[in-house]
């Protein structure tokens, strides 16, 4: 996983002097603290993520629920997802967010899907599958909308909880047809 320098993060979290970039053993560019006497490091480890395909029990049991956040173009769903709270067990956290997300209090873990790296936002997403039941009420200060789809409709999108889809589509023995990047879903 590669190592970004964020822009916006420039003086030490211990004693606020100015980072610098310095090169270390394994000739990775890190940010260090320019005092001599503090040498605290950003490491910029990734951030756990946890993402759910929720399978909705709602007259049939044929269905994952999609959603849109905020600020996403308006053909864009994808799995509810969140971030682990402090001290948080993951599978505790894809339920917490299946129920604050969709407003469903039936939420249980089928199985764990994976974990998959999303580089691109230096996370690292621990995917489940879920089933819940229940009448949606979409937490709109977090989502935008959400829609329910045919499994055998569904498709893997390229990127971030992507892999996540395929492997569930898989696993329930239905092919895996990947989406093109310009589709909509």
């Amino acid at each position: 996983m590669e190592n970004s320098k964020p822009s916006s993060f420039n003086y030490c979290m211990k004693c606020g002097s100015v980072l610098v970039d310095k090169v270390d053993e394994e000739g990775k560019t890190r940010r260090v603290c320019s005092s001599p006497q503090c040498k605290w490091v950003f490491y910029n480890n990734p951030v756990p993520v946890v993402a759910a395909v929720v399978q909705h029990k709602d007259g049939d049991n044929d269905h994952v629920i999609l959603v849109q956040s905020h600020g996403w173009p308006k053909h864009w769903f994808g799995l509810v997802t969140g971030f682990l709270e402090a001290n948080e067990d993951p599978k505790e956290g894809v339920v917490r967010e299946v129920q604050e997300e969709l407003g469903l209090k039936d939420v249980k873990i089928e199985s764990l899907l994976g974990v998959y790296p999303f580089r691109r936002a230096n996370q690292v997403i621990i995917a489940y599958h879920v089933t819940a039941s229940g009448t949606i009420q979409l937490d709109k200060r977090e989502l935008n909308a959400y829609k329910r789809i045919r499994i055998t409709e569904l498709r893997p999108w390229p990127f971030g909880t992507g892999a996540a889809v395929k492997d569930f589509l898989t696993k329930q023995g239905i092919p895996a047809r990947d989406m093109p990047v310009n589709s909509k879903l």
